[in-house]
């Protein structure tokens, strides 16, 4: 049996009763993180370009493009949704596989959901499902989320399990992305293009649009081409049994994961030690390969570009004393004592640190030398936001574009999101309030 075959009978075989509660609970935060950070979203310039194309993308309005008050159809409002959720670059993490699984997977959910006018139950049996095949698929070959997108929009459609197999198919040959656009709205993209290419796949899978059934193990397929030393049985080791949607990392700031142990540990030295950036003569970074080769950029040219500068992040966090998701702007990118410091601050690659392990050090003007080691930053599994943290974060984030009390509305329905008849009774929340 193909790999894509047995993740199909998962598909189409599991149920909401046989998903442990507390799986269930996860599911529930990451589409509630997922709705704050699509809402912020709203706000940046990719989210009017992409609008823009509606007069010629539009077709029924099946679903809705959150915080703008518009209808589309499903496959433009996950492109849309997809990269709106994608632009402040605020969303969940998954460390294990290298993606972004929500901005992939939810926003494919959350428009056929919609389109279907599903359950919350659905919507939650749905989102696990595609979690869990893009978390596999992720650890044991490559960073590709559409095939979650792909998993959850074929299992609220209700696809046979042959028509599954076939839209994996059309999945894996539609696979892009580059890691040269990191720091410009093409990064977000990458998000909104996994969205609507899984519901693409499902669409034309549900009209018998056929595709090859060995997409991840064939001589040309997924494993060989962009993973030839994967063990591609990992994917399928603990199916509906381990659930990797418990490791997921939900961010406290609206930056590059990597850049957050940099952030954490300054605020600790500003906190601990009372330094200041007046008293800083230098600072340090040590990282492993992958986050040095990610977010080594003293210069930055755009904004979005100095989400990606841990120099940038660290000057922010020195000068302002807090990294929050309004000072990424031009003007701080140009700010004279930004730039001054940023020119302060190296990055060293060390070879010994795991992926997201971090050492900074200080060296005062007063001669000191302050240390902070990071193993895992705050968000982490390890080191998990408070629901109270992840609540403030969302109503930061939504109160910019919905009204206070619609914004409370959704935190309650999400939280018994198992309980609603219709997705839409959440989804109609999300329209922008009247300024």
């Amino acid at each position: 049996m193909t790999i894509a075959r047995r993740f199909a009978d998962y598909i189409h075989r599991t149920t909401y009763e046989d998903i442990p509660k507390d799986i269930q609970r996860f599911a529930k935060l990451c589409i509630f993180d997922w709705i704050g950070v699509t809402l912020g979203g709203a706000r940046e310039p990719v989210s009017d370009i992409l609008l823009g194309l509606i007069d010629i993308m539009g077709g029924n309005p099946h679903a809705t493009i959150i915080g703008k008050g518009v209808k589309t159809n499903a496959l433009f409002a996950a492109l849309i949704n997809g990269t709106m959720s994608h632009a402040l670059d605020f969303d969940d993490t998954h460390k294990g596989a290298g993606i972004h699984p929500s901005v992939c997977l939810a926003p494919a959910a959350v428009a056929v959901a919609e389109y279907k006018r599903a359950s919350g139950k659905d919507l939650i049996t749905a989102f696990i499902i595609g979690f869990e095949v893009a978390a596999r698929i992720g650890i044991a070959a490559a960073t590709i989320g559409r095939f979650g997108a792909t998993a959850s929009a074929s299992k609220l459609m209700g696809l046979t399990a042959e028509q599954i197999v076939n839209a994996f198919g059309i999945t894996g040959t539609q696979v892009s992305g580059l890691r040269e656009v990191f720091g410009t709205m093409s990064k977000p993209f990458h998000a909104g293009k996994a969205a609507m290419d899984g519901v693409l796949s499902i669409a034309l899978a549900r009209r018998n649009f056929d595709s090859s059934h060995e997409i991840f193990e064939g001589r040309f397929g997924l494993k060989n081409v962009f993973s030839p030393k994967s063990q591609y049985s990992d994917m399928l080791t603990g199916l509906g049994k381990q659930y990797h949607i418990q490791d997921i990392a939900f961010k406290p700031y609206a930056s590059a994961l990597a850049t957050h142990s940099t952030i954490q540990a300054i605020e600790a030295m500003r906190k601990e030690e009372t330094v200041t950036a007046a008293d800083v003569e230098s600072v340090q970074i040590e990282f492993g390969p992958l986050p040095y080769s990610v977010v080594n950029r003293k210069n930055p040219q755009k904004v979005l570009e100095g989400k990606f500068s841990v120099q940038h992040c660290a000057a922010i966090a020195f000068i302002r004393g807090r990294v929050g998701r309004d000072m990424f702007t031009l003007n701080e990118l140009n700010d004279p004592q930004i730039v001054a410091f940023r020119e302060r601050v190296d990055v060293l690659l060390n070879p010994d640190l795991t992926t997201f392990e971090t050492i900074v050090t200080v060296k005062t003007k007063q001669g000191a030398s302050l240390k902070q080691h990071i193993r895992e930053s705050k968000g982490s599994p390890g080191v998990p936001l408070s629901f109270a943290e992840m609540k403030e974060k969302f109503m930061d984030l939504a109160t910019s574009v919905i009204s206070k009390d619609n914004a409370e509305k959704i935190v309650e329905k999400i939280g018994r999101l198992q309980d609603i008849e219709d997705v839409t009774e959440i989804i109609s929340l999300c329209n922008p309030a009247s300024r």
